[in-house]
Parts: structure tokens; sequence; C-alpha cells
């Protein structure tokens, strides 16, 4: 079962949001033993279902023509080549430990983070911090969230269903 929390407290996210800006916190059950923060975040980011990706797709080919960066559909590398510092698609992996991955990217209009972070012994949270630097940012942000939402709901039950988590 996935469902939305307040942002966690414990999240190295915590402090970084500016004036304007989002952020949500989802948090599922895992079933599998032996998992720890990475292999969550790989088996939800490098696994994202087919509707997802032809929507990013999609999204992407707009959003070029109104100032956004308009990257792939690629949110993870290989598990094992997953450390700070490596970019996967448009985002960059900024902390990496078993407790907690981050990843970021920074655009003229936003910056954003996506942490997963294990929250008690098969728990885990998925949260999403986005800064939103301009007005077109912030309207871009009003436009998407409810989408944001389902989709990011979606990916983390996908991941879920399909025995991955």
């Amino acid at each position: 079962m996935v469902k939305q929390v307040p942002f966690p407290q414990s999240c190295s996210l915590n402090g970084r949001q500016s004036e304007h800006y989002y952020r949500d916190t989802f948090v599922c059950q895992v079933t599998l033993k032996e998992l720890n923060a990475i292999k969550v975040y790989h088996s939800i980011f490098a696994y994202l279902p087919v509707p997802i990706q032809i929507t990013l797709k999609i999204r992407n080919s707009v959003v070029k023509h109104i100032g956004f960066s308009s990257a792939g559909t690629e949110l993870a590398l290989e598990l094992e080549d997953i450390e700070e510092g490596k970019q996967a698609g448009f985002l960059v992996y900024e902390k990496v430990t078993s407790e907690e991955i981050i990843a970021s990217a920074s655009e003229e209009n936003m910056d954003m983070w996506i942490a997963v972070q294990r929250t008690a012994p098969n728990e885990y949270a998925i949260s999403t911090l986005v800064n939103l630097k301009t007005k077109m940012g912030r309207a871009y942000m009003a436009l998407i969230k409810p989408f944001h939402k389902i989709v990011a709901r979606y990916c983390i039950q996908h991941a879920l269903k399909t025995g991955r988590i």
C-alpha cells in the first residue's frame, strides 16, 4: 500500500526549501528482505512503467518550447553504478547511503530533489522537493501538481506490484 504522508523531519532535504516550493512524500511497506534505500530507488526509478515513459516524452516535447529542460526518461543508472556525483539522465546523485539516497536536478525555473529514505525496518519514504525559482516555474508546478501525485503513487505501486520492492 502506498499512502501520502507529511514530509519526514528526518529527511536530509528538510531546510532546503525556498520561499516558493512544493514537496510531498509517499510511504510504502516493502515486502522483500535485504532492501536498502539504493535498491528501493533503483526498483522504482529504473523501471518506469511504459505509460509514464510515454507521458514524460510528451511532456518533454511540450515544455522544451517554453524554457524548461527536456531531459530523457532515464532516472536511474544500473544498480552497481549508483554513487555520489554520478549522473542518470538529468539527475545527479547527491547522497547515496543504505539509509537514504538523494538525486537532484537544477534548471532556470526550478531545482528538484528526489529522496528515498528508510523510515522503519520495512518502510520507505519517497519524497520530492521542488524549489520554484520563477513565475513560469510556479505556473508549471500548479499545472502538473495533480498529475505528479498520480504518477508518483503509480510508479511506487508498480514497483510493489511487480515484486521489485
